[in-house]
């Protein structure tokens, strides 16, 4: 299995080969959310029903399409067409979005009613979880596998991973923060750069441990 360095190197070389599209989806993406956080002030329900579906909805299609390029071995040049979802799969992982977005909610507001202590360990609890799941978006994508499969190939593929792909997030930790200095400016770069890895670390993952 590849080295964490390596993937990283791999995804920048596919990324920087044609870095055109993966650029402007990125800048769409970060103006859109910045307009709909404009909202919140003046109708926080709406702003949080508006941010929830577009970042849904853009997430399915920029995975897809950064999972393309990390696939992209030969270096053929990037297509917006990389971006296409079948209506299957979007349904797919929007139900699963909404779930996991309930569940959340469900969890911090009842632990919160209980207490600080409570609240705490669900809040560890959520970000355990949120590793463990960190995949199933990708899986959905890859092999169109049901939701609950695509849970199940998440978590079998951080079992005995997990320590290594925390280690893995944070790494980027400063590429984000440089991207946050420049007034934002930097993550149109960083924000391709850290999801391209991702997707190729999960592509490692399964080749080493295939799965369904």
């Amino acid at each position: 299995m590849r080295s964490r360095a390596e993937l990283k190197i791999d995804a920048r070389k596919k990324l920087n080969a044609y870095l055109k599209i993966p650029i402007l989806v990125s800048i769409a993406i970060i103006l859109i959310s910045g307009l709909i956080s404009l909202l919140q002030d003046r109708n926080f329900a709406l702003s949080t029903i508006l941010s929830f579906l577009f970042t849904s909805v853009a997430g399915v299609y920029s995975s897809m399409l950064f999972l393309n390029i990390a696939k992209n071995d030969n270096l053929d040049p990037v297509e917006f067409s990389w971006m296409n979802v079948s209506k299957e799969k979007l349904l797919k992982c929007l139900i699963y979005s909404a779930l996991m977005y309930i569940g959340t909610f469900l969890i911090t507001f009842l632990s919160s009613v209980v207490g600080v202590l409570i609240a705490s360990l669900a809040s560890i609890f959520i970000m355990v979880l949120e590793v463990y799941l960190s995949f199933s978006i990708l899986a959905i994508l890859d092999t169109d596998a049901p939701i609950l499969n695509a849970v199940q190939i998440s978590m079998d593929l951080v079992t005995g991973n997990f320590f290594k792909i925390i280690v893995f997030g944070l790494s980027f930790i400063g590429w984000f923060f440089l991207g946050i200095l420049t007034m934002g400016i930097g993550l149109v770069w960083v924000f391709p750069y850290f999801s391209v890895s991702f997707a190729n670390y999960y592509l490692e993952l399964r080749r080493n441990k295939p799965m369904i």
